[in-house]
C-alpha cells in the first residue's frame, strides 16, 4: 500500500558497515559499491541507517557482483519492514498478554 503521508524525520543515525571485507567465495577484497539509506521506527524514535553495500569485483568468482549487506542490519529490523524488532516484540507481548 502506498504511503499517504511523508515519512517521519530521523531522530538519530547509524552507519552500518560489513564486518567481512573479503569475498567469502574467492577471498579477494570486496569494494564498497554503493550506500543505501533506510529508516527504522523503534521505541526510542526513528533511526536512519546508512548501509554500506559491498560487491566482489573478481569476474571469475561465483559471487561476482552479488550484493553483500551489513550483518548488523538484521538486528535492527526484518527485511523490507519499517518497524524495528523491539516494536514487533512489544506488540507480540501485548497481544498475547490477555
Amino acid at each position: 500500500m502506498a504511503r499517504k503521508s511523508p515519512q517521519a524525520k530521523a531522530t538519530s543515525s547509524e552507519v552500518l558497515e560489513c564486518v567481512q571485507q573479503n569475498c567469502p567465495s574467492c577471498g579477494k577484497p570486496m569494494w564498497n559499491e554503493y550506500n543505501n539509506l533506510r529508516r527504522v521506527r523503534t521505541l526510542k524514535g526513528v533511526v536512519q541507517l546508512l548501509l554500506k553495500i559491498r560487491r566482489c569485483q573478481n569476474k571469475s568468482c561465483e559471487r561476482y557482483r552479488i550484493k553483500y549487506r551489513p550483518e548488523q542490519e538484521g538486528s535492527w529490523a526484518l527485511p523490507q519492514q519499517e518497524f524495528g524488532l523491539d516494536v514487533i516484540a512489544l506488540v507480540g507481548a501485548l497481544r498475547y498478554q490477555e
